[in-house]
């Protein structure tokens, strides 16, 4: 799906001025080991994710967030004598540093690999641009973890995102299953029952 072997443009940039870009994500993230993630998808010619079936997806998580507290990124990394590719990025939040809530945290921490579904505040014409998914080739790793009980009310923050000199080929893609009420409740049920 990588579009550094494309060497022209093939369709416009537009503005809808119906639906302004607005920051943010919803408040809660769903995070998928990208280890256990036997997976059927396929991608529209858009590059959006329109089919996904996990064959095992192991243990799936939720990190629930408030307000604005979290939020993610991707960023263009140049290179010299090789195709450009792209780094994910996903800044969180512990709000509640319980002991279990620590633990969850250091077990992220694993050296494995992730996946994070993400719903948008921006939801696009119809909602059919709700959600996003990062690190879908190369998976999302814990890079930083910081706690201070004199900043933030006292909660954890942390940063995972794509690896160094292991960058995805591609943005993080969009994500549906046709409708938003559809897309919403697979993500629900699927990965939060």
């Amino acid at each position: 799906m990588s579009l550094n072997c494309n060497e022209i443009l093939s369709s416009n940039i537009y503005k809808d001025c119906s639906i302004p870009a607005m920051a943010g994500i919803e408040v809660n993230v769903t995070v998928v080991p990208l280890k256990y993630s036997k997976y059927d998808y396929s991608f529209n010619s858009n590059g959006v994710l329109t089919y996904f079936e996990p064959q095992n997806i192991g243990v799936t998580f939720r990190i629930e967030g408030i307000k604005q507290a979290q939020g993610v990124s991707f960023e263009l990394i140049k290179k010299e004598d090789s195709f450009d590719t792209y780094k994910h990025s996903f800044s969180g939040v512990v709000l509640t540093p319980s002991a279990e809530n620590k633990k969850a945290l250091q077990e992220l921490n694993s050296g494995e690999p992730y996946i994070l579904f993400v719903e948008k505040k921006w939801k696009g014409m119809n909602l059919n641009d709700a959600f996003e998914v990062l690190g879908w080739d190369a998976g999302l790793y814990m890079q930083e973890i910081n706690w201070n009980t004199k900043e933030s009310d006292g909660i954890i923050k942390f940063v995972m995102a794509t690896a160094d000199g292991s960058e995805e080929t591609n943005l993080p893609c969009n994500f549906s299953l046709g409708t938003y009420v559809q897309t919403k409740n697979w993500i629900d049920t699927k990965f939060n029952p």
